[in-house]
């Protein structure tokens, strides 16, 4: 069998070591002839279409559901360990930590060890609260089965940008199951739900 003229690829301008080595690979590439050739069955590409299913519809609920809170959780940590560095939330040592809200709107509720009377502090880190009209404000509320039962504080924002906020309650947090925060609205004198979760 024969192939091309190895002196032809080459040259005639290498080490004789090269020249050795590569004369073998050559010989054995010329011995062991051309591929073979390509089945007919892998001439055509495959026809284009179908539908690719990773899962089961009634899985893609469950699985977008933990993609949420997997995200929800990730920016929290975030918010957490990358903002929280710069404020008196640093100092604050929360016996328990609660998230509100998601990426555009965010509180984050510290809840510190109550002293000898049964005072306890209360930080809070919101970010992303739009500014409300003259008159009106937030309040965050304890909840138990859903309804606001106990007013922690009330405050303001003058825009969306992160802000500490503390407050001092006098009563045991494991009497609750949950955290509301509100918009008061002086115009209809409600508090109108904003944000919610259970703790």
């Amino acid at each position: 069998m024969s192939g091309p003229d190895f002196r032809e690829l080459v040259g005639d301008d290498l080490p004789a070591e090269e020249r050795a080595r590569l004369q073998r690979v050559h010989d054995q590439l010329v011995a062991a002839g051309p591929p073979p050739e390509l089945p007919p069955a892998l001439q055509d590409p495959p026809a284009a279409g179908g539908s690719v299913s990773w899962l089961p519809r009634r899985r893609l609920g469950a699985a977008l559901v933990l993609a949420a809170a997997l995200a929800l959780s990730a920016f929290a940590a975030g918010f957490l360990l990358g903002k929280g560095r710069d404020s008196d939330a640093s100092a604050f040592k929360p016996v328990r930590t609660v998230v509100l809200g998601n990426q555009e709107r965010t509180v984050v509720v510290r809840l510190g060890k109550p002293d000898g009377a049964g005072n306890s502090q209360m930080l809070l880190t919101v970010e992303g609260l739009r500014p409300l009209r003259e008159g009106d404000y937030y309040s965050l509320f304890m909840t138990r089965k859903g309804k606001a039962v106990a007013t922690c504080g009330t405050f303001n924002v003058n825009g969306t940008e992160r802000k500490d906020v503390r407050f001092t309650v006098a009563y045991d947090f494991d009497k609750y199951d949950g955290l509301m925060l509100a918009s008061y609205w002086v115009s209809d004198h409600k508090d109108h739900p904003v944000l919610r979760t259970s703790i």
